[in-house]
């Protein structure tokens, strides 16, 4: 097995996705098929679920015979792409052993040292779970990094986030011991808001489980997110559109074929 990317945004995006998922798991098992690499994992305390798809076609090189589960120390990778240059590729190789060998190398026509791993795997018998299709009373698309810091200011008041959200406006609050803060969005504010007609949800959702999410604004500078009374909140990064503060193309929320995407069930109380 061998995959190799070269192409800088996707090897940043790459990068961001397992440096940031040790936030949210110890280990994942990355299954390696012969057309895509997908990845499904929950967080320790089991309400939030993340998955990961990148078709074959995503990656530079893709050398894959068979179908291989890859069970992967979230700390370790970490450690590994903190050593990542700017103007280096990412190559993984396997051949049935027991390591993962990752190298770090230059770009074609620029000069680096190239750093060679060997990530011990880690044995994992997790079953993937089934995750239904579902239309979503709310859909919500702003700029990621605006997202992750208005989640930041919230979280200083609280550990739980309350939202709200009409035809008129989205309201999210951070509420706790040290007090309250409600951010009033309206439409202008952000890039695309979607909601049915004469409808009002109101959802309260662990902060410290949102804020994950928003660590991987890095990702995308879009993120979509996804609301509907009694079932989970859908945060979705695409990684089918390039990372590029100039491009304006966001004219519409739709699905992506590969793609970071977390879950998390709403909590039970009174908000």
């Amino acid at each position: 097995m061998k995959i190799v990317l070269t192409d800088k945004q996707k090897v940043q995006q790459f990068a961001c996705i397992l440096r940031h998922l040790k936030n949210i798991s110890s280990n994942i098992e990355m299954v390696v098929y012969p057309t895509n690499i997908y990845v499904q994992g929950m967080d320790g305390s089991h309400v939030s679920l993340f998955e990961i798809y990148l078709k074959e076609s995503w990656f530079s090189e893709y050398e894959v015979d068979k179908q291989y589960s890859l069970g992967i120390n979230c700390e370790l990778v970490f450690k590994i792409l903190n050593c990542l240059d700017e103007n280096q590729n990412i190559k993984l190789e396997y051949s049935d052993d027991d390591h993962l060998y990752i190298t770090l190398y230059p770009r074609d026509g620029e000069q680096s040292i190239t750093k060679e791993f060997q990530l011990p795997l880690v044995m994992m018998d997790n079953d993937i779970l089934a995750i239904p299709d579902t239309d979503y009373s709310v859909d919500l698309k702003m700029v990621s990094s605006e997202f992750s810091e208005l989640v930041d200011q919230l979280s200083i008041f609280g550990q739980e986030l309350l939202i709200k959200c009409t035809d008129e406006k989205i309201q999210m609050t951070g509420q706790g011991e040290m007090g309250k803060m409600t951010a009033l969005i309206k439409e202008e504010d952000i890039l695309i808001y979607a909601i049915e007609e004469n409808t009002t949800i109101e959802l309260l959702f662990g902060m410290n489980f949102v804020k994950n999410f928003a660590t991987f604004s890095k990702v995308n500078k879009a993120i979509n997110i996804h609301w509907s009374e009694g079932v989970p909140m859908k945060v979705e990064y695409s990684l089918d559109e390039a990372i590029d503060d100039d491009d304006d193309d966001v004219s519409d929320i739709s699905r992506a074929t590969n793609y970071v995407r977390f879950y998390l069930a709403p909590k039970i109380g009174d908000s």
